[in-house]
């Protein structure tokens, strides 16, 4: 079967089950958990140059919501076992791609911008424990949710969403436990 070239594609797990190349670059997961002493990553690249993919990459394999060890199987990172077993699937991500907000106006790319946060805060609503969060986090992420975030809360959204995905319910069998990651 002859591969194709996926030019374009975004999303690492339909990418890495497609018949297209794929250069493996999963070992920087690695490298940037255990090699690094970094708070903040930053990837720079032109557009077009994968950005994206490498969040995705990233998103599938920390996400708590996905049970990625078919999809990473054979894949360098894979070689490094005890980092996987610690690391893949174990934490919540957010994940916010901004590409598609673009418009001529500001108040267009605004609006834009309010319905890209409301879709994470609908993606994450199952996940999202508010019974420890704090009650005026609940209610910014409600008025996220819905659109109708005032101006302040949507430029300190991510920091809301983040603290409230601190802290993540685990089920594990009955009652679960309440586990606090403050990575």
């Amino acid at each position: 079967m002859a591969l194709k070239i996926g030019v374009g594609k975004s999303d690492f797990e339909a990418l890495h089950k497609s018949d297209n190349y794929y250069v493996d670059k999963t070992e920087i997961l690695y490298e940037l958990v255990e090699e690094t002493d970094n708070q903040v990553t930053l990837f720079t690249r032109p557009r077009r140059f994968g950005k994206t993919l490498m969040m995705s990459m990233v998103q599938n394999f920390f996400s708590i919501r996905k049970d990625s060890r078919d999809l990473f199987e054979g894949l360098k990172i894979t070689e490094h076992k005890e980092f996987c077993q610690k690391w893949m699937n174990q934490y919540p991500v957010l994940f916010i791609s901004f590409k598609d907000v673009e418009a001529d106006h500001f108040h267009e790319a605004y609006d834009m911008l309010l319905y890209r946060l409301s879709e994470v805060c609908i993606e994450l609503a199952d996940i999202v424990t508010f019974d420890k969060a704090d009650p005026e986090d609940k209610a910014v992420f409600a008025r996220l949710k819905s659109k109708s975030a005032r101006e302040y809360e949507v430029k300190n959204s991510l920091k809301t969403i983040m603290r409230i995905l601190r802290i993540i319910r685990l089920s594990s069998g009955g009652e679960g436990e309440y586990i606090y990651r403050n990575q």
